[in-house]
């Protein structure tokens, strides 16, 4: 058993956290799961735990998992830094990539709005699914200004954002798609700084690129949503 001091504190979930992801990397790592990332393994683990023992509860868990949640903010801030690097070049395709971003977050709405209302999700559902795309800081903002449910929608981003890390260059591949830009344009629009994370092995411009897509998708999408929504009610 736990001590109860313990599962007061925010010990428990900082480190329950880091023992997760740290198993699911060495699993990826001795079978060469590429497709695997850590975070979903750390995910499955933590559901678990929670779900089927009783070692501690979600509540007691969120007392520091709260933490590493805050820390996302400056997490995604802390991918400005291939912005820097890489300056210049956004200068010269400013035009591309303020379009791209405008419509990528229209498809991003419009997509799942229509989807979800196909199978036949509440009003609620819909409103907290629309910013799928976001990074988890600006979609929970954005989900309860709506009129969503916070939680789900942070869950959604993360789903979002693994299928993004784990299917986004393959699917760009599969599609002729091999432009720095291009493909970190779709990848920071699509699936936020999850997907970009993919980037970092490949190219420091795709990061460059979907660190500033992440930026004006999640703006584009705290203006266009509500709008959008309307017109399509």
């Amino acid at each position: 058993m736990i001590p109860d001091i313990l599962l007061s504190s925010p010990l428990l979930g900082l480190t329950v956290t880091l023992i997760a992801y740290k198993f699911g990397e060495r699993l990826v790592e001795r079978f060469n799961i590429t497709f695997l990332p850590p975070l979903l393994t750390a995910c499955a683990i933590l559901i678990a735990i929670i779900n089927f023992t009783s070692l501690f509860t979600y509540e007691q868990y969120a007392v520091g998992g709260s933490i590493i949640n805050f820390l996302l903010g400056p997490a995604t801030i802390a991918l400005a830094l291939p912005l820097v690097r890489n300056f210049k070049v956004l200068c010269q395709h400013y035009k591309i990539l303020l379009s791209g971003a405008v419509v990528g977050t229209l498809a991003g709405i419009i997509s799942i709005t229509l989807c979800a209302k196909f199978f036949g999700a509440s009003e609620q559902v819909v409103l907290s699914l629309v910013p799928k795309s976001v990074t988890t800081p600006i979609a929970m903002d954005i989900s309860a200004g709506l009129g969503g449910i916070p939680p789900l929608t942070a869950a959604c981003v993360i789903f979002t954002g693994i299928f993004g890390a784990m299917c986004g260059h393959k699917i760009l591949a599969l599609a002729g798609v091999k432009n720095d830009i291009a493909i970190g344009l779709a990848i920071g629009a699509s699936s936020h700084a999850l997907g970009v994370s993919s980037c970092i092995s490949k190219s420091g411009l795709q990061v460059a690129i979907g660190s500033l897509a992440i930026a004006l998708v999640g703006i584009a999408t705290a203006l266009l949503s509500a709008p959008v929504i309307h017109l399509l009610n």
